[in-house]
């Protein structure tokens, strides 16, 4: 018996000193990868929305999870060797932004979580199967190109006179076809004359505006790439310079000085991203989490840079602005 009770009080102390082992054993935080394209000044804020929105769902950074940034730059074709090295250290789960990186990451891997904060049609680009159910590794949240043919409607109420609207494209970024597309069908049928100008990098920026000038264009819209969210503060410097209305689908271009933009509130794509990739942590499946869409659309006004370039916006725009910035 003397025994027996010895063994039994030897392996309830195991057994509670495995337990005090394994509570004081530290967690180690489950890393996510986020593949960004572009350049940090121009993305870092919405990385830092994603960020506290992680942490208000209960991930502590440091604690719960890790998050890894690298910038892709303005080079398109850098993102393929930077999607394979980001796999090669097999995060919990990849994040990332724009049709470009998300086209990157998918070719890196079937098996990873893959959520993007913005691209454009899933669907068409062969991202997923469907909205709803969009199988495989992948899911996130929607920013549609077909904004490049509303803003063509903004700008014909907006300048009622005007003749020819301008578009910067940026080439190495195959995702600009798609904006072009809208852009020009929806220049045809509010009876613009579409100017397109474009570039590869930083260094023709000043040759673009050389360009518009020359061109006579009377407005200028650059859709959203990841060059132009990245180059934003130079592209408003130099519109702001030649006095030419710039236009948007970002708040943030009116914000930092362009004239309107008319979208989704950008910051919100980063918090809904950071709920999936919440979802996904939890025990979700990427390829179950339906991708979500845009729910509401945001026409912002800059009447300091309207007043500052002499333009004089017409009397609808200003009754259908959510928000006028004074």
């Amino acid at each position: 018996m003397k025994r027996r009770a010895l063994l039994v009080a030897s392996g309830a102390w195991l057994a509670a000193a495995a337990t005090r082992s394994i509570a004081q054993a530290p967690r180690v935080p489950r890393r996510i990868a986020f593949l960004h394209p572009g350049t940090e000044p121009g993305w870092r804020s919405r990385i830092d929305v994603f960020r506290t929105a992680l942490k208000e769902l209960g991930h502590v950074e440091g604690r719960d999870v890790s998050i890894e940034v690298r910038w892709g730059g303005d080079r398109t074709e850098a993102l393929v060797a930077l999607a394979a090295e980001v796999v090669a250290s097999n995060p919990a789960v990849i994040v990332t932004a724009t049709s470009a990186a998300v086209a990157a990451c998918k070719k890196a891997t079937s098996t990873i979580p893959i959520v993007f904060a913005t691209a454009g049609d899933p669907v068409e680009q062969g991202f997923v199967a469907s909205l709803g159910r969009p199988g495989g590794n992948v899911t996130g949240v929607v920013v549609h190109s077909s904004l490049s043919a509303k803003i063509t409607e903004i700008a014909r109420e907006a300048f009622p006179k005007a003749r020819r609207l301008a578009i910067l494209v940026h080439d190495p970024d195959p995702f600009h076809r798609a904006h072009l597309d809208y852009f020009r069908q929806g220049a045809q049928r509010f009876k613009f004359e579409p100017v397109v100008v474009r570039v590869a990098g930083i260094e023709d920026l000043d040759r673009a505006f050389r360009e518009l000038a020359e061109r006579k264009a009377e407005a200028l819209f650059i859709p959203n790439l990841a060059f132009f969210t990245s180059h934003r503060s130079q592209i408003i410097e130099r519109a702001l310079k030649a006095r030419l209305p710039l236009l948007g689908n970002q708040n943030t271009i009116p914000e930092s000085g362009g004239l309107l933009s008319y979208g989704t509130t950008i910051e919100e794509n980063y918090r809904r991203a950071a709920a999936l990739v919440d979802k996904i942590l939890r025990g979700a499946k990427a390829g179950e989490l339906a991708v979500e869409q845009p729910e509401r659309f945001q026409l912002v006004v800059n009447m300091k840079t309207a007043k500052a370039i002499g333009v004089r916006l017409s009397p609808t725009t200003m009754l259908r602005a959510d928000k006028v910035i004074e």
